[in-house]
């Protein structure tokens, strides 16, 4: 078994293809004014810090501001639902944003890869849904993009929302012009990150040589990353690939979405899910790409599943929900740290998550993006009579999917119907457990053989392979 350092020298190695080459194939970055690492403010810390000892994984985190001048885009023809959008050229608009950088203090540990997140806005609060220990174990670079209007000018009718109201000594001089303007910002942030062209300021990855930058966002963010990818990515060709999560089968707007003075949240959140257009990824792209869903996302599909293709991998993750890939682990310290009403909330503390397979599934993109194997597939859940419904076993789990080893090898029922974005764990009776493994030694021979299937199918690295395992030492009971 390769450790993790062996693992990220074999994906270094693996092709040729640096970012560089990616980025040099675009138009020139804008000229674009780095300032930090940022301090002061009323509060004296950065919105939505990690929680707890950075230092302690080896990373440091900071925050930065970044300006410029940024395009919108206009639709050349229909929107279509198979994703091959086109679009020119808009308005411009100048815009002052922040970025959160956490980068390994030994750029030893460097992997090579930024995890760029487009924070969520769902809750009219700047949400970093991404940031967990599963990238600090395997060295990536993750950055947090304040892509959009309502995360720094919040919501009138939620007054604790939004940046400036969080502390206006710190974030007051922040300026967006309205998320038309959204999907370049993410780009030139994500850019002036990595290459210093077109860059003034201080460098925020210190050094670091960055190969490659991936894009990801949950949820609401998800959908700005479904119409990134269909209609913006082709002229900016930047981002080397690309993981949308809990993507709910539509892509956002491209224009600046009416601000309705007074206007309720519930009253805006309905407009915001008028306004979302159907559509799948497109398929036609160079760059490699994963959707990632849950049973949650796996139930409500505005379109049909979207099938595999060339570049395009979609995995639909068993006993996992909506929650499971917008849960750092730490959100409710965070939000009560930081007086966030944080209506959304991450998963059950022992769901299935989806940051490990995150880590694992990023370098499996850079070997393909790089030329080596692809992006493995896996079966999609089983249906029944129809799309949103999920066949499940005895015990109450989803059939088919992505199955990673706790689902696999199950001590448990995840319970993903009742709640939807929490889910819900139930231990399995001891009955049960040792009717599926009669000893202790069949209970880790089962963990094993699911540890060997995910390893292989891209799913997980070797450090959560290790911990798979030793948990599993002591026994399906203990790990019920």
């Amino acid at each position: 078994m390769l450790s993790r350092r062996e693992f990220a020298l074999t994906a270094a190695a693996a092709g040729t293809v640096a970012l560089t080459a990616t980025a040099a194939a675009a138009k020139s970055p804008a000229v674009t004014k780095i300032e930090g690492p940022v301090s002061g403010g009323k509060r004296g810390q950065i919105y939505g810090a990690f929680y707890g000892d950075m230092v302690a994984h080896g990373y440091v985190e900071e925050e930065y501001f970044v300006s410029g001048t940024a395009q919108s885009f206009k639709p050349v023809g229909e929107l279509t639902k198979d994703g091959r959008w086109k679009v020119a050229p808009d308005a411009r608009a100048a815009y002052k944003t922040r970025v959160i950088v956490h980068r390994p203090k030994d750029p030893a540990r460097f992997n090579g890869v930024v995890m760029a997140e487009w924070t969520n806005v769902s809750t009219f609060s700047d949400l970093n849904n991404a940031v967990n220990q599963s990238f600090w174990q395997s060295g990536y670079v993750y950055v947090a993009i304040s892509a959009q209007r309502v995360g720094i000018e919040g919501l009138d009718s939620v007054p604790t929302a939004g940046l400036k109201a969080w502390d206006r000594d710190r974030y007051g001089g922040l300026v967006h012009p309205g998320d038309a303007f959204s999907y370049d910002i993410f780009t030139q942030v994500a850019q002036a990150l990595v290459s210093a062209k077109g860059r003034s300021g201080p460098d925020p990855l210190a050094g670091l040589n960055a190969r490659h930058v991936i894009a990801t966002g949950e949820s609401q963010s998800a959908a700005r990353l479904a119409t990134y990818i269909n209609a913006v990515h082709p002229l900016a060709q930047f981002f080397s690939a690309f993981i949308p999560c809990v993507l709910v089968g539509g892509g956002s707007e491209l224009a600046n979405p009416e601000i309705i003075p007074g206007e309720s949240a519930a009253d805006y959140n309905k407009r915001f899910f008028a306004r979302i257009v159907e559509t799948v990824i497109r398929d036609d792209l160079d760059v490699p790409i994963l959707v990632m869903l849950s049973e949650t996302e796996a139930r409500m599909h505005r379109v049909p599943p979207q099938a595999d293709a060339a570049k395009l991998r979609l995995w639909e993750l068993a006993c996992s929900v909506h929650g499971s890939a917008c849960d750092t682990g730490y959100r409710a310290s965070v939000a009560e740290r930081d007086g966030i009403k944080d209506s959304v909330g991450g998963s059950d503390a022992r769901m299935v998550r989806f940051m490990p397979t995150m880590a694992a599934a990023g370098l499996a993109l850079v070997r393909w993006k790089e030329g080596g194997a692809p992006l493995a597939r896996h079966p999609r859940l089983l249906r029944g009579a129809t799309l949103r419904d999920i066949v499940t076993d005895v015990h109450g789990n989803a059939l088919g999917g992505v199955r990673l080893p706790e689902v696999e090898a199950p001590t448990a029922m995840f319970d993903t119907k009742t709640s939807p974005a929490r889910g819900g764990r139930k231990p399995l009776a001891e009955d049960a457990l040792r009717r599926l493994y009669p000893t202790d030694e069949a209970y880790r021979d089962a963990v094993r053989a699911a540890v060997d299937g995910a390893l292989l199918g891209d799913l997980i690295l070797p450090y959560r392979a290790e911990e798979y395992l030793a948990e599993a030492a002591k026994g399906p009971v203990a790990a019920g």
